[in-house]
């Protein structure tokens, strides 16, 4: 079922394309609204979301596709995608701090980035393309309508217990893949994928993954204005 998107080909631009137009669309129009047109579309944006999920398990109900190997949101980009959707609708502090330190980078590489190749778990169907395409633009959209629209900043020192909320999840989903036979956040073995890194076979593979979390989530902090006061 899993199937990857080659990097550069006519397929992988549209995706491209269509996530950079959207995301620059909507930041345009929304920066200049109303006060009260960017809190509904918080809302219109975090009621699709979770809108484009159940139709996503339903379709793969009706198609008999789903398993618990590949439809369980406990993939890093999966989990982002909901704290993206709490955070729409709760503006809760540490919520807006994993999605602009977490969410961004990981929808960016998945999504946009030519050195690493998507790959879809779920199949490429038209539906899988676009709820993949959906999901990983989100992960970047939020964050930063959260930040540009919405003034939204992260607190000082937030880097390193967001870093910590992220080893959290990881500690959850390590036993659990070997308990049920799955690689949820890729932790039992590596991606199909072509990905600079992921460096070495497993377990060592991940530690250089946590590294290259850590600095992206360092170099995201380093770069973004603070909140004050």
């Amino acid at each position: 079922m899993h199937e990857i998107i080659i990097p550069l080909t006519p397929l992988w631009w549209k995706g491209v394309v269509i996530c950079l137009l959207t995301i620059s669309s909507v930041l345009l129009f929304f920066n200049r609204a109303s006060s009260e047109w960017k809190l509904w579309f918080t809302k219109f944006f975090a009621y699709t979301s979770i809108l484009v999920y159940v139709v996503t398990t339903v379709v793969a109900i009706f198609e008999q596709e789903w398993n618990i190997q590949d439809f369980l949101p406990l993939h890093l980009c999966t989990i982002s995608f909901f704290i993206c959707i709490l955070v729409l609708l709760t503006k809760k502090q540490w919520l807006y701090e994993w999605a602009l330190l977490v969410a961004m980078p990981s929808g960016l590489h998945s999504a946009l980035t030519p050195a690493l190749t998507p790959e879809l778990s779920m199949g490429i169907s038209n539906w899988y393309l676009f709820e993949y395409y959906f999901v990983h633009g989100s992960l970047m959209l939020v964050p930063l309508y959260l930040t540009i629209v919405l003034g939204m900043r992260p607190r000082i020192g937030s880097w390193w217990k967001t870093f910590l909320r992220v080893q959290i999840g990881a500690v959850i989903v390590f036993p659990f893949n070997f308990i049920f036979d799955t690689n949820y956040m890729f932790l039992a073995a590596k991606p199909l994928v072509e990905n600079p890194f992921l460096i070495g076979d497993w377990p060592f593979y991940i530690f250089f993954l946590e590294l290259f979390v850590f600095l992206h989530i360092l170099l995201i902090y380093t770069i973004t204005p603070k909140k004050t006061g």
